[in-house]
């Protein structure tokens, strides 16, 4: 059975005052505790195809601020945007005395974490640019870390896993069903990247059989059904959100409805399986938009694979619906995942250890 995990919880005003996955990071005044005085403080920014998200952590990981902010696209906005956005929470740590020792930026499309070289981020209108060096323009002498926005996201959840769940050598993979289709694969705190760092775009594998064009250039990919954008073209609404509405038809005999679904459905458990199959993690979270959804999706996935496990009993010796989390829903684990890598690359520096061990 599918679970839900305990993660710190955002106010009305969008600013959490819980820390580390529940412990407070602020005392009953709002401030942040004496013996943190001075300490070191790191930004995450999150990009994502519709919204940008920034957070504030200390070196522990507790969660001091979070703000939000629908997202631009162009390489000039979007940058524009995140220097907005890292004064005003580099203003927030300012405040409370604490120091900016690093920002960590997570970001779709294809990362080179060394260089701070962005492309390929077709959600984002974003052809290439060097983020790195933009950003470092306008934020002089503070260590930047660009990252992929789903490994971030991954970095973020598996930070929550482990800490739920225990224990050392947690493998996990972080299924991002958001605005595109991509994988982040975390093992034991460390991001899998692969030879050029596109380890886990699986949104892109062209198996899906309607062959819708994909932004990518490909037809068929599974981008085009199991995701935000993919279920908006498949079934459009007026401005309210098209999974829920889509599920809601379905359930009233909308044969139409029902159909689209099945898609729908059939491409999510299609990613779930060759997650499974490349990679068998020992846990597989969905999260992104599409996740918001709640246990009505989760339910429809566990269903499909169960009908799957039917035909195969090896496909049901990999008891893929326990392996199954839901991802916290009000923490923003992205932003949480960037200042994370942020904090590496802190703590890496000040080892000196060689960081080309860590690549975008």
């Amino acid at each position: 059975m599918s679970e839900d995990f305990a993660a710190p919880v955002l106010g009305e005003d969008g600013t959490s005052v819980i820390g580390e996955f529940g412990q407070h990071a602020h005392d009953a005044g709002g401030r942040i505790p004496s013996d943190s005085q001075s300490r070191p403080a790191f930004i995450g920014i999150d990009i994502g195809g519709t919204k940008i998200e920034g957070v504030v952590i200390d070196e522990s990981g507790r969660l001091i601020t979070s703000m939000r902010h629908e997202s631009d696209h162009g390489d000039t906005a979007v940058t524009e945007q995140i220097v907005t956005m890292i004064a005003t929470l580099h203003a927030h740590i300012a405040a409370l005395g604490l120091t900016l020792a690093g920002i960590g930026i997570g970001i779709p499309g294809t990362i080179d974490s060394e260089t701070g070289e962005v492309s390929n981020a077709v959600n984002l209108g974003i052809a290439g640019f060097n983020l790195q060096s933009r950003i470092a323009q306008s934020i002089p002498g503070v260590p930047i870390r660009i990252e992929n926005d789903v490994n971030a996201a991954a970095l973020g959840a598996w930070t929550v896993v482990h800490m739920h769940d225990g224990g050392k050598g947690l493998q996990m993979a972080f299924l991002n069903f958001g605005t595109g289709l991509a994988c982040g694969i975390v093992d034991d705190g460390h991001v899998y990247h692969g030879a050029t760092g596109v380890a886990g775009e699986i949104g892109h594998i062209p198996i899906e059989a309607h062959g819708y064009l994909c932004k990518c250039g490909q037809r068929g990919c599974l981008e085009t059904v199991a995701s935000g954008s993919g279920v908006a073209r498949l079934w459009p609404t007026n401005g309210g959100y098209a999974l829920p509405e889509l599920m809601d038809a379905a359930r009233r005999g909308d044969m139409t409805a029902q159909e689209k679904l099945s898609t729908v459905i059939q491409g999510m458990t299609t990613a779930i399986m060759i997650i499974a199959l490349s990679i068998d993690p020992q846990k597989i979270v969905i999260g992104g938009g599409l996740a918001k959804t709640g246990q009505p999706l989760i339910d429809a996935i566990k269903a499909d694979l169960r009908e799957r496990a039917r035909a195969s009993s090896f496909i049901e010796s990999l008891k893929l619906p326990q392996r199954l989390m839901r991802a916290p829903m009000n923490t923003p684990i992205g932003a949480i995942g960037a200042a994370a890598v942020a904090i590496k690359r802190d703590k890496i520096s000040n080892m000196s250890v060689n960081s080309s061990t860590q690549k975008g």
